[in-house]
């Protein structure tokens, strides 16, 4: 059995890999970075760790989250730690991998290159999600250059 961070985006579930995952946290207040990409809402100490947080809704082009109930995965990608804002986690799955298939063509309005797979879980279709992919080089290029500025 593999554990997966369920999180919701608007009505869909998604999963990532418990490893990628290093905390969930309550959105603090955020502080503005001036020229930032659109989905990059801003900074913020979680963890103790002055953190860039990117709206997973904006970088996706699916609409913004609502920051009263929002989380964010604390997760490192290609070696830069970031808040990766979502509409609610609050679980851990174990997911056998034999319950995995291929995603098919199209799902919803995300693009197929991020996603892993699918698993039926109860009532529900669970989305696996490939954060590597979600935020690719040139983006994680773009945000290392704003939090340096």
């Amino acid at each position: 059995m593999d554990q997966y961070v369920v999180f919701r985006l608007r009505e869909e579930y998604f999963g990532v890999p418990i490893e990628q995952v290093h905390a969930i946290e309550k959105i603090p207040e955020l502080t503005k970075i001036p020229q930032a990409p659109i989905y990059v809402s801003g900074m913020a100490e979680l963890r103790g760790e002055v953190t860039t947080v990117i709206d997973l809704r904006k970088l996706l082009g699916i609409g913004e989250i609502n920051h009263e109930h929002a989380r964010a995965l604390i997760v490192d990608i290609q070696g830069l730690r970031l808040g990766i804002m979502v509409d609610e986690a609050r679980e851990v799955l174990n997911l056998d991998p034999s319950t995995i298939e291929d995603p098919p063509q199209m799902i919803g309005e995300i693009e197929k290159e991020y996603i892993s797979g699918v698993s039926k879980q109860d009532e529900r279709l669970l989305i696996v999600m490939n954060l590597e992919k979600v935020l690719n080089i040139k983006q994680v290029e773009e945000v290392k250059e704003v939090v340096e500025i």
